[in-house]
């Protein structure tokens, strides 16, 4: 019978396996302790020195204004629910801009690639200008523009119901007039019943080579359900920006995008935009030529071609850098402060004037991490799904 201390007949002091756990156990004994001991000593010098800290200023009246939010919002209320108003301002910000930044890039990226030489040579430009300029110079750049723009009176007007001048871009916007929930629930049935007709017909697609458009069914299926619910359960009015009489001339009604977060969000999406462009072309470049023969030679046109065979492979490689990205335009989206846009870092260093600041920096920190992480999650997902399930 073998000894405990020596598994397979080898001692524990030249067994690999024994060894790795006992070096992984004293590092992580190690970390543990460097980070315990930051931590008590900054606590210790919080105490010592009486710098104020604690989350109890939380309910308290902010009395901070703020001049955008995507929810309603009184200087009465509470620090807590002001700081929740500037984190919807990061995320609409962010959010807007990922999927903005994702439409132009590949658009940009596969220009780059195309045969026609003007095009291609178009697309280089933009990306070599863009990626190279630093964001703050760009944020900067395109506020100054949006300043230059007429006055309210003289602004640009489209269709009689689109408006853009130096105060920002208003555009009509549906108000809701009933329940939430219910629609809430056939919202999410949609895209349920969206994946599932998408992945039904992808698969129909590929077995039988006949043309199903799954993106588009999907996308009808789940605009369809959204709209039934919002006529059965949330009728919405449809308020168009109006002119008011006055020296001013004054727009009311609608929503309004003020000039900061309209420049924040064309520089977080031209900046952004550039490098996804060269992430889709380094994708797309790293599929095999021979796929795309074989493409040509199923009688595949060039679009069929990319949308079939090459972009489904160039995924794999694609996505990983591209939710890099979305990480560093959430994160960039801090710069907003610069431009006068109410985000989550203007808003909280306001905030630190009255309020712990060691606190509310905090609370920072994890917002932005759990909005990074939020993007990681999902790309894992995809990851894992396209590894068992054998396609880009």
């Amino acid at each position: 019978m073998q000894s405990i201390l020596y598994p397979g007949g080898i001692p524990l002091w030249r067994n690999v396996v024994f060894i790795q756990w006992v070096v992984q156990i004293i590092s992580a004994i190690v970390v543990i302790a460097i980070v315990s001991g930051f931590i008590f000593n900054v606590a210790n010098e919080i105490q010592d020195r009486e710098i104020p800290f604690g989350f109890s200023f939380l309910d308290e009246a902010a009395q901070i204004p703020i001049g955008e939010s995507v929810i309603q919002y009184d200087p009465s209320q509470s620090y807590l629910y002001g700081f929740t108003v500037a984190a919807l301002n990061t995320v609409k910000a962010s959010v807007l801009g990922v999927i903005l930044a994702t439409m132009l890039g590949i658009i940009i990226g596969v220009s780059r690639l195309s045969s026609n030489w003007l095009l291609s040579r178009l697309a280089l430009v933009y990306i070599e200008t863009f990626r190279n300029i630093p964001l703050l110079i760009q944020l900067l750049f395109w506020f100054l523009i949006i300043l230059e723009l007429p006055n309210v009176r003289e602004g640009y007007v489209f269709f009689d119901a689109f408006y853009l001048n130096n105060s920002g871009f208003y555009l009509p916007w549906a108000t809701p007039l009933g329940g939430f929930w219910p629609w809430a629930v056939l919202t999410v049935v949609g895209i349920v019943g969206a994946v599932l007709a998408f992945n039904y017909l992808q698969k129909r697609e590929t077995e039988t080579g006949q043309p199903s458009y799954p993106i588009i069914a999907g996308f009808v299926i789940f605009v369809v359900v959204t709209i039934i619910g919002l006529i059965i359960f949330t009728p919405l009015e449809l308020v168009i920006p109006e002119r008011q009489e006055g020296p001013f001339g004054r727009l009311q009604g609608g929503a309004r995008w003020s000039g900061s977060f309209f420049a924040l969000l064309i520089g977080l999406v031209v900046y952004t935009s550039a490098f996804i462009a060269e992430i889709v072309r380094a994708g797309i470049q790293a599929v095999n030529r021979g796929q795309t023969e074989a493409a040509r030679s199923l009688g595949l046109n060039t679009n069929n071609s990319l949308r079939f065979v090459i972009f489904p492979q160039a995924l794999r490689v694609i996505i990983p850098p591209l939710i890099s990205q979305y990480l560093n335009l959430t994160k960039n989206s801090s710069l907003a402060a610069a431009i006068g846009y109410p985000d989550l870092v203007s808003v909280s260093t306001t905030m630190t004037q009255i309020a712990p600041a060691i606190s509310l920096i905090g609370m920072v920190m994890v917002t932005y991490l759990a909005m990074s992480l939020f993007y990681s999650l999902v790309g894992n997902i995809y990851n894992r799904i396209t590894r068992y399930a054998g396609v880009g």
